[in-house]
């Protein structure tokens, strides 16, 4: 088939592909839900001290679902943009009385199921964890997820990951060392292997959160739904009891810090953190998310009056060196991406671009000179260059 052209003369879509996105936007919100995250430790801490870890995350994940749920029904009936509105590809119409799902709720419910998995699985992971060793040491371990994530995606994309976009992720995890291992590591035990573990399925959410936002298409309202969804039916079935035991007990200040979880670092953070991730990389949020802990040692300074250490100050000077050098490397690494992909569907045009030959006698022809005749009869000039093949990866880059 014949090549479009945009009036620049670059091939569409080509434009469109290697065009880079530098909105701070995606950084911000990562960074927000970092802060948010680091500052629900200590609050967690106490209600879980006072009515259990497996109350407090029933409590955290039943009330968001609930009201994702009551969204998505209401927006489903306004008919107005809702999580599962795109349940049918355009112009596809679903045989009346049938219960069968479409195939985009299908898929929908798949990946968004993954990723509750993967996320109810870290939350449990770091909630048991944190209980069976330092908070130093489950700050330090978890803060090896930025630096699982990219290798994670380098081998997921199969595309080797850039020196400098690697050295931007060892410099966040020097940063964080420095930030808030001033004492170093205490003893290990079970709990540090917990927390490992948890960094384990923090790096591998990430990635799976970046596959499943790739497309334009792709609905986060919708996987976010599924994904708090899934987490409240775990968290209901293991703490529900426990909840329903200590409601009596809870306080007014209880329910704030319910709310604040709740809605802050379960909605607007599972929204967001999926809303900015497809709109970079894996590894450039896993990068900006793994300041949690940082965000935490400031929270706990400012409001909690604990002293910064001259080591923690240098490791926060780091931290943010990391984070500007990242982002810098990541834009590049992900424009040079898109310019790959582009190259391996769209060959370059010159002045002489026509159709691509379909067999082995058009390429024998195209590598003589000679005038030939065309089907039609009239005769045509064969250029001596071969464009590039359509399926030549460049840079060793094979696609998603």
């Amino acid at each position: 088939m014949a090549l479009l052209h945009t009036p620049s003369g670059a091939p569409s879509g080509a434009r469109n592909a290697t065009r880079p996105r530098s909105s701070f936007v995606p950084d911000l919100v990562l960074l927000g839900i970092a802060a948010i995250w680091g500052g629900s430790y200590l609050a967690t801490q106490e209600l879980a001290a006072s009515i259990g870890a497996a109350a407090v995350l029933c409590a955290r994940f039943l009330p968001p679902a609930v009201i994702m749920l009551v969204g998505v029904a209401v927006a489903r009936r306004g008919r107005s943009p809702g999580p599962l509105r795109h349940s049918l590809p355009p112009g596809a119409h679903q045989k009346p009385g049938s219960l069968r799902p479409s195939r985009s709720l299908r898929n929908v419910l798949r990946a968004g199921s993954l990723l509750g998995l993967l996320r109810a699985a870290t939350i449990v992971l770091e909630t048991i964890g944190v209980t069976l060793t330092t908070a130093t040491n489950a700050g330090l371990i978890i803060g090896l997820s930025i630096l699982l994530t990219p290798l994670l995606e380098s081998l997921v994309t199969r595309r080797r990951l850039t020196r400098s976009l690697l050295g931007s992720v060892v410099l966040a995890l020097v940063g964080i060392a420095l930030l808030i291992g001033g004492s170093g590591l205490a003893e290990v035990t079970i709990g540090d292997g917990l927390i490992l573990l948890a960094a384990i399925t923090r790096a591998l959410l990430g990635v799976a959160e970046a596959r499943a936002t790739r497309s334009h298409a792709s609905d986060v309202l919708g996987l976010t739904t599924v994904e708090i969804t899934l987490g409240a039916i775990l968290f209901t079935a293991w703490g529900g009891g426990a909840l329903l035991h200590r409601l009596p007990e809870l306080t007014a200040a209880d329910w704030g810090v319910i709310l604040y979880l709740g809605l802050g670092c379960t909605v607007a953070a599972f929204l967001g953190q999926l809303w900015a991730t497809k709109r970079t990389s894996a590894s450039r949020a896993g990068m900006l998310l793994g300041s949690e802990p940082g965000w935490a040692l400031l929270i706990g300074i400012v409001i909690g009056g604990e002293q910064l250490t001259i080591g923690a100050g240098i490791g926060a000077a780091v931290l943010l060196a990391a984070m500007l050098w990242g982002r810098r490397a990541e834009e590049r690494w992900r424009t040079s991406r898109a310019g790959t992909t582009n190259s391996a569907e769209v060959a370059p045009c010159g002045s002489n671009c026509g159709p691509r030959p379909e067999s082995g006698k058009d390429q024998r022809r195209e590598s003589s000179s000679d005038p030939t005749v065309s089907p039609s009869g009239s005769q045509t000039m064969q250029s001596t260059s071969r464009s590039p093949s359509f399926h030549e990866p460049s840079d060793g880059y094979i696609g998603q």
